[in-house]
């Protein structure tokens, strides 16, 4: 029975991001076909989203893959890298001089007080497992920047979560490119983030309540 439901989400994957943002998806990689900026100002355009991606709902494994397609594989994967971790380092230096009042505005109760249980477990390697989640990969920069965690620990975790992230969706978004299925590649980009950041979030609530009853 699990093995059948794995199956059935695995499948779901680049459907249910079609039902949701199928038509902009379509619309924005033939945007991207028919105007064709510069290698330049594609990089340039991709990095200012990444590096905004603490402050705005910006898809960021959707850049990255789109950014692989349009670039390269190490083009994009250092553009989306330089971006990932600007935008990290934003909101944890705004975290550490901000402190409570900035985690209260960017988290929410349930996901503050699970990540910080799993914070006190784990340490700097939450950056590590949370970098590909939406919303989650946010909310750890910002909670350990609150709990005051140094710059000189942020930075290792960080660099490397955001190496293997960039490279791994280049990667992915340049072979899609080339054996042109780009628009099936950027829903899934977009869809599968989101079911890690929902099963994320469904285990720690439970590993919470759990605390709670002991």
């Amino acid at each position: 029975m699990k093995i059948l439901v794995l199956v059935t989400v695995a499948l779901a994957i680049p459907v249910i991001p079609f039902v949701i943002w199928g038509h902009w998806i379509e619309q924005t990689a033939r945007a991207w076909e028919e105007t064709q900026p510069s290698p330049m100002v594609m990089a340039i355009v991709l990095f200012g989203l990444l590096s905004l991606d603490v402050f705005l709902p910006v898809p960021s494994s959707l850049i990255n893959t789109l950014a692989g397609a349009k670039l390269g594989v190490f083009a994009g994967a250092t553009v989306c890298f330089a971006g990932l971790t600007v935008g990290a380092a934003f909101g944890f230096g705004l975290a550490k001089l901000a402190g409570p009042p900035l985690q209260r505005r960017w988290l929410a109760d349930g996901d503050a007080q699970s990540l910080k249980k799993f914070a006190e477990n784990w340490g700097v390697v939450t950056l590590v497992i949370t970098r590909a989640m939406p919303i989650l990969a946010e909310a750890a920069v910002v909670l350990l920047g609150v709990q005051g965690l140094t710059w000189r620990k942020f930075w290792p975790p960080i660099l490397l979560a955001n190496a293997g992230i960039a490279l791994a969706y280049s990667a992915f978004g340049s072979l899609a490119a080339q054996q042109e299925w780009l628009v099936v590649a950027l829903a899934i980009s977009a869809g599968f983030p989101l079911l890690l950041t929902f099963l994320a979030r469904r285990w720690l609530q439970t590993g919470q309540k759990k605390e709670v009853i002991r």
